[in-house]
């Protein structure tokens, strides 16, 4: 899973002139990318989660995605665009709608711009694309939609004793690509593969470095193995999804067992990006001291 979005948190000391009764935070929760497609916040399911346009120059398409409230409640969303890039870490920094030079966020028409959902109802969103000329070859951008109605405090008591209250609020992203025809090609490559040494007394921390030398986005799929070169005896690491734009490099941090039997051993990276693609390898000789 990967997972995206904003958190932002308010606290207020009861014993402030500002508050009154007990302490309140204020959460907007972070959001899911799920793998079959959809986009999950508590409260809330939008499907797809991704809007992938294949258009040229002068041409206008509409998809649709649906937003359902899962909730008890009355959910009410509004619709804004920004742009977005990952760091070297992989982590989406975001920025106003039109800003960055790969943004296709201007050429956007939302409909509705707010949605009011009664519990367990169903709407659709319709999101139109009308590409200028000579555009670039692969743009972004993201669709959020916030929940912008007041709900209720849920009460608790916090570690210190007090009495605290928790307003939840949604905030769901999905991802408009726009590649213009005849643009395909995909293309993973390893730039570097760093033994980190031990990051904790657990665990050891290696570091693989991955550009995107293909023509457009990618999602891939990071594997790693540990395999001891004595014995031929192979401990596999947990898979880490990544999602990378034309150009970008990106940094992998793997934690692997700090404590294993003593001895050589090979560390292998592989990297796959899907269907009609070839398996990347890179390797790395490692010893456990």
């Amino acid at each position: 899973m990967l997972l995206f979005g904003k958190r932002y948190i308010c606290i207020q000391n009861r014993n402030s002139s500002r508050c009154s009764g007990f302490i309140l935070i204020a959460l907007i929760l972070l959001w899911v990318l799920l793998p079959v497609g959809e986009a999950r916040a508590q409260g809330v399911m939008v499907t797809p989660s991704r809007i992938f346009f294949n258009l040229p120059a002068g041409q206008l398409a509409t998809e649709r995605i649906q937003v359902t409230n899962t909730d008890s409640n009355l959910l009410v969303l509004n619709a804004t665009l920004k742009d977005w890039y990952r760091d070297s870490l992989g982590t989406k920094i975001y920025s106003e709608a039109g800003s960055l030079p790969a943004s296709n966020a201007r050429w956007v028409h939302i409909d509705p711009v707010q949605l009011v959902l009664q519990p367990g109802e169903t709407k659709e969103v319709s999101v139109s694309m009308q590409v200028p000329g000579d555009p670039k070859p692969v743009t972004n951008s993201m669709l959020f939609l916030t929940q912008v109605n007041q709900r209720r405090p849920v009460t608790g008591i916090d570690k210190a004793g007090k009495k605290v209250g928790i307003i939840i609020k949604v905030e769901v992203g999905i991802h408009l690509y726009n590649t213009i025809p005849g643009i395909s090609k995909k293309n993973l490559e390893f730039t570097a593969f760093e033994d980190k040494g031990r990051n904790s007394d657990s665990t050891r921390l290696l570091a693989v470095a991955i550009q995107n030398k293909g023509d457009v986005a990618t999602d891939g799929q990071l594997r790693v193995e540990l395999t001891n070169k004595t014995s031929g005896a192979t401990v596999t690491i947990r898979p880490k999804a990544i999602s990378m734009l034309p150009g970008a490099t990106q940094i992998v941090y793997v934690n692997v067992p700090a404590h294993l039997q003593k001895g050589n051993y090979q560390a292998a990276a592989i990297l796959d990006s899907g269907p009609a693609t070839d398996l990347k390898v890179a390797q790395k000789d490692i010893v456990y001291e």
